[in-house]
């Protein structure tokens, strides 16, 4: 049997440059002295748990992890969760997966050097020290690594338009050009992606440049981006406006708007336009407040893919918060996530294994 341990260094090295995760990159430095010899203990991030940016604002990331249970708990669901590990206290966070809701403390804990854990991605958070300046940066953010130590980072400004920082920068650089308000942002193969609610995508330099990747397309009220199975994906939601009398003799009118249907492309890269597609296949996307994320349906042990999971406060004309749902890509149907076998367990509360583990 072959002697992982004795594997060259500089082959060892390479393999660990091309480890995006902070938890991949832990784990592989955990599995013996020669591995942890060979490789940077660095994060691919320039930062652990929070940097200060500019003197108002500051920068934190967490985790998006999907658990696997052992193999002592049959028969249980894996549990997808958001964390934010500070290395330097020592301690974790937990979010719910698709929200900024951080639920109650839960009495547990969590070794993930023992788990199987598949990294989905990582959601990025500003916070500032002058609340009337937070609300200006409160869209989903992104990041790309600079060379050694260097990232910039991409997001959508209040006005609309979007916004560059590059580390090393005094503040942020809004960029004017803006025909439509932009809805998403994404980091995709090495480039900023942002699409507008038309549809209209472009990718952002490092110089605030604009290059236009896709014209137009019209139709849903609302864009996402998200990387699937190594292909850029554009979801686009579709929102219909319900009215309700607050009394018999009609005075008062609530309304709200709820999703009603989602349409999916896939960008092509070679002619520059979306193309719809008619099914995921295997695979699932998550549509959250500040993240935008896939996963197949064998690592999510559910029955079958070609779903599109969202949350919406408004599902089923009764507002609760956190309410999440999945479109069904194939009949075009929405279902509560409590509707769909193996979906609802994915989140919280935590699965039973996760308690007594």
């Amino acid at each position: 049997m072959a002697d992982w341990s004795e594997l060259p260094k500089d082959l060892l090295n390479l393999i660990s440059q091309r480890l995006q995760s902070p938890l991949y990159l832990l784990r592989f430095r955990s599995v013996c002295s020669s591995w942890r010899s060979s490789s940077s203990s660095s994060s691919p991030f320039p930062f652990s748990h929070s940097i200060t940016l500019t003197p108002t604002f500051s920068l934190s990331h967490r985790s998006l992890l999907l658990l696997t249970p052992p193999s002592t708990a049959p028969n249980s669901r894996p549990w997808l969760v958001k964390i934010s590990h500070d290395t330097r206290a020592g301690s974790a966070r937990l979010f719910h997966a698709l929200s900024r809701s951080q639920p109650k403390r839960p009495r547990f804990a969590l070794d993930l050097l023992r788990l199987h854990v598949l990294d989905l991605g990582r959601e990025f958070r500003l916070s500032s020290a002058c609340p009337s300046t937070e609300s200006l940066y409160d869209e989903k953010l992104v990041l790309l690594s600079v060379g050694t130590d260097g990232f910039a980072l991409l997001t959508i400004h209040i006005s609309g338009k979007l916004a560059l920082f590059r580390r090393g920068d005094s503040g942020w650089t809004i960029i004017p050009n803006m025909p439509t308000p932009y809805d998403d942002v994404c980091a995709f193969r090495g480039s900023f992606y942002a699409v507008d609610g038309n549809g209209r995508t472009v990718t952002v330099g490092l110089d605030s440049s604009l290059r236009v990747v896709t014209e137009r397309v019209f139709g849903g009220d609302k864009k996402f981006l998200v990387e699937c199975d190594g292909a850029l994906m554009l979801v686009d939601l579709y929102l219909f406006t319900d009215y309700e009398n607050l009394d018999e003799e009609g005075v008062g009118i609530i309304a709200w708007e709820r999703t009603v249907k989602f349409d999916v492309f896939r960008l092509d890269e070679e002619v520059g336009r979306w193309v719809e597609v008619a099914s995921l296949g295997e695979w699932v996307l998550f549509l959250g407040e500040d993240c935008a994320f896939s996963a197949s349906a064998k690592d999510l042990r559910v029955e079958r893919g070609n779903y599109v999971v969202f949350r919406d406060n408004w599902l089923g004309a009764v507002r609760v918060p956190n309410v999440m749902g999945a479109f069904d890509l194939g009949d075009g149907r929405i279902s509560p996530l409590s509707e769909c076998p193996g979906f609802s367990e994915l989140f919280w509360p935590p699965p039973v294994w996760v308690r007594t583990h």
